[in-house]
């Protein structure tokens, strides 16, 4: 019984179903205390302005990290930074309605991806794909010498990306959000695609 080892490669696109928004509240101060207090104050601000302006259900948003510091750039004063997160249905209507809110604030910071919430499902059905290409190929060569493939005896793939499924995206308490933002062309562009790629490399027994 010889061995053919062949590999496979498969790359396809899914459309994002969630965003996922980050949002930073930097505030500084002479003093901890007051650092603190404003801090607290400016963060209830943000959220407050999701919450009535966007509709963001506050309650599903997520807390990243939240620190004070010294400010060592300066001779005197603290730094607070606090950054949560939250997601929503991909649509760029609920997204030119959150970046037109916040934009103006020079205290904050934003930035979102594009996601694929069942993630892990895709990840296995390019790995499958990927396999396929790898018997495929394996088959033909096989056939070349007179031979078929009997079996598998080893395959390897190389893991990268974030295969896990990520939480349900929050939903929107009221249409606001896609009604502010629906003049705006940017909100009718499209979303990007998201691409996922695999190698696999593989043993296959023949006779």
């Amino acid at each position: 019984m010889g061995k053919i080892k062949t590999s496979g490669n498969a790359v396809m696109e899914f459309e994002p179903d969630s965003c996922e928004f980050r949002v930073v509240v930097n505030v500084s101060s002479g003093t901890s205390g007051d650092t603190l207090s404003k801090g607290k104050y400016r963060t209830e601000d943000v959220l407050r302005e999701l919450r009535e302006k966007a509709g963001i259900d506050t309650e599903g948003i997520i807390l990243v990290s939240e620190n004070m510091n010294a400010a060592y750039d300066r001779r005197e004063g603290f730094f607070y930074r606090k950054e949560f997160l939250f997601r929503y249905q991909a649509d760029n209507r609920i997204t030119e309605t959150v970046t037109s809110l916040l934009q103006n604030m020079e205290d904050v910071e934003y930035s979102y991806t594009f996601e694929l919430s069942g993630r892990a499902a895709g990840e296995e059905k390019v790995l499958s794909a990927a396999v396929e290409d790898a018997r495929a190929k394996a088959d033909r060569i096989a056939a070349s010498l007179g031979m078929k493939i009997a079996g598998c005896e080893e395959i390897r793939y190389e893991y990268f990306g974030d295969g896990e499924d990520k939480d349900s995206p929050v939903m929107l308490k009221d249409a606001r959000a896609g009604a502010f933002a629906e003049d705006l062309l940017a909100s009718k562009l499209k979303t990007p695609k998201i691409s996922i790629s695999k190698t696999v490399n593989a043993v296959w027994l023949t006779e």
